[in-house]
């Protein structure tokens, strides 16, 4: 195995895939009101309108980001992807010495902000740390324990730990 891709789902490109995803639902309203209901309205502005929020909610839902850990030519990078561009810059990966898993649990209490379910009690996140001299050096968060556990497998496999 030459790549290891974390994706990661925990992070603040949260909001703005879930605005994305709006803006697609209501392009693709505005395209089927206009196709059932006869309106007064130019086509044309019409499908500027529903066009709009079509390109603009897929520019936000394709947002993503995440760790790529390359483990022939010893190095990573954390990137983010908008549409099929990623931005992001390859560093030098240390020698990993040892790779664990830890499960961190905590109270979580949100302030409803309109967009996202508020959520209120205990959150468990699983978590694969990458230990350099035994100091940690790179953190990766799952949501499931074995999501988790085949990505510290596949981990250990690519540095032959």
């Amino acid at each position: 195995m030459k790549y290891f891709n974390h994706k990661n789902q925990n992070d603040e490109t949260k909001g703005p895939r879930i605005l994305g995803q709006i803006f697609l639902a209501s392009g693709l309203l505005v395209i089927l009101v206009a196709f059932f209901v006869e309106l007064d309205t130019d086509p044309l502005k019409i499908a500027l309108v529903a066009g709009g929020a079509l390109f603009i909610g897929f520019i936000f839902a394709s947002i993503k980001s995440g760790t790529l850990i390359d483990f022939r030519n010893n190095q990573f990078k954390e990137y983010k992807n908008i549409l099929w561009f990623s931005f992001g810059e390859w560093k030098v990966l240390p020698q990993v010495g040892h790779v664990e898993l830890i499960h961190h649990s905590f109270r979580s209490s949100y302030i409803p902000n309109g967009i996202t379910p508020t959520l209120n009690g205990i959150i468990t996140r699983y978590k694969v740390v990458l230990l350099v001299n035994n100091k940690k050096f790179l953190v990766l968060d799952y949501s499931k324990e074995k999501d988790a556990v085949i990505a510290l497998e596949k981990i250990k496999m690519g540095f032959g730990i």
